[in-house]
């Protein structure tokens, strides 16, 4: 019998049209499997069941009348607990806070319930977003579902098991360093890291998006599609909204790809990562693009920390903001963190910024003469849940090398499936970037290169 939490949006959606299953019918499931599973992993921030309930019924009326939202509506999703939500409680991932009830929705939010996506739960994170794990003094370590000893990534930590296991067909994190890009590839999830600004964000900024992650590429270009519009509530969000290609790509005749498959810092890329980007970097020639290959980008140790000190400097007036009361209840690697910042001064969090610049003009001035660029999503395929990162002696951000910087350029970056062991682990991802506003190019080649990797996800058996 078919699993329903387990459908894409597509086949959920075809289910509610043709009278299969209702959205009430998903969302009691979704619901069970919070309850279960999920709770167990400490992937959830908090639900309100009843809301569930009401947004599916309204949205299973809507399907019998014959007059849905669009393609998303009743679909589960669930949103990482960065984002406020109303009458949710809001810890941003730390005991620091109090869990107070948001007032409103974020826009993000706004738009993917004006779809008629069903919020099923807020999912756990990391304390302030600080750590790319599942570090959290709120709610505990937070584990993967593929394997329960190992971290599920952050800081969108929750948002993977969630899909993983049926709590939503379509997780919504944000990332500002790869904190969608890295949890989705750790859980063998399709996503999206898009344009800077191509999904508004409140309070506006330049240094994040919000992203989807799904089962499919075609369900993240579905929520992209839906949640990609300008609002003047963000005044860096893009003009206009996203438009998906008309059609799929099958060639890339005249199309320059480069191949990133190691970083300088960082972690080195382990063997089943080398070995699905290299598959993939044939596989693209094979369909005619021409191949350059990237030793490494313009960037050295002392650019990767100034990405570490900025990180921290946006965190740091919601941290020091804290009576010494409440500081003391933070997780102590991110702690440890913190407290390194009160050693430097205004002048030297100028001279990070400057230096973020600069990297970021060289790397683009690096990518310039390429259309994509292909790169592991990390270096590793896996690393311990009690880890801030698979080498923490780098200081908690040892495996964001190919994510970070393409934040900075503003590109559009996805991650997609490809490799699979077969030892019954999660399966392997690449990802794919390219220029600032193709959004729709970078969905194109990574739906390609889904179809081509001959293989179906075998989902955990918890999920079953």
């Amino acid at each position: 019998m078919t699993d329903i939490t387990m459908l894409t949006a597509t086949d959920m959606t075809a289910g509610f049209a043709d009278g299969r299953f209702t959205p009430v019918d998903v969302a009691e499931a979704a619901l069970a499997r919070i309850a279960g599973p999920l709770t167990a992993l400490n992937a959830i921030a908090s639900t309100d069941p009843a809301l569930t309930r009401r947004e599916a019924e309204a949205s299973a009326a809507r399907w019998q009348a014959g007059t849905p939202l669009g393609p998303l509506d009743g679909v589960p999703v669930s949103f990482k607990d960065s984002f406020h939500m109303q009458g949710f409680p809001r810890w941003h991932g730390t005991a620091c806070h109090a869990g107070t009830p948001s007032p409103g929705d974020a826009l993000p939010v706004q738009r993917a319930r004006a779809a008629g996506m069903v919020p099923t739960a807020k999912t756990t994170m990391p304390d302030f977003a600080m750590v790319m794990s599942g570090l959290s003094s709120e709610h505990g370590i937070i584990r993967n579902a593929w394997n329960t000893e190992t971290s599920p990534g952050g800081s969108s930590s929750g948002a993977g098991p969630s899909v993983v296991l049926g709590g939503a067909a379509v997780a919504l994190g944000t990332d500002m360093v790869g904190s969608v890009r890295l949890p989705a590839a750790l859980s063998g999830l399709a996503s999206i890291k898009p344009t800077q600004g191509r999904i508004a964000y409140d309070p506006p900024g330049s240094y994040r998006s919000a992203g989807p992650l799904a089962r499919c590429i075609r369900d993240v270009e579905l929520t992209l599609t839906a949640l990609g519009q300008f609002s003047e509530g963000d005044f860096f969000s893009a003009e206009g909204q996203f438009v998906p290609a008309s059609e799929s790509l099958t060639r890339l005749d005249g199309h320059r790809i480069g191949v990133w498959r190691q970083a300088g810092w960082g972690d080195a890329t382990d063997a089943p990562t080398l070995a699905a980007v290299a598959a993939q970097a044939d596989r693209l020639a094979d369909l005619g693009a021409e191949i350059v290959e990237i030793a490494d980008i313009a960037a050295d140790a002392d650019d990767y920390m100034a990405i570490h000190w900025y990180m921290l400097s946006i965190g740091a007036p919601d941290y020091f903001g804290l009576t010494a009361a409440e500081r003391g209840r933070i997780h102590p690697v991110i702690g440890a963190m913190y407290d390194g910042m009160l050693t430097q001064s205004a002048i030297f969090l100028a001279g990070v910024n400057r230096r973020i610049a600069v990297a970021a003009t060289r790397i683009a001035k690096q990518f310039d003469g390429f259309d994509y660029v292909l790169s592991p999503a990390l270096p590793v395929r896996a690393f311990p849940a009690e880890l801030s990162c698979p080498d923490p002696s780098l200081g908690a951000m040892s495996h964001q090398a190919f994510a970070c910087w393409f934040n900075q350029l503003g590109w559009p970056a996805a991650t997609v499936v490809v490799h699979d062991e077969g030892d019954g682990g999660c399966p392997v991802s690449v990802q794919i970037a390219g220029k600032r506003f193709d959004d729709a190019g970078v969905l194109q080649v990574a739906a390609l290169l889904e179809r081509m990797r001959g293989f179906d996800i075998r989902w955990p058996e918890a999920a079953g």
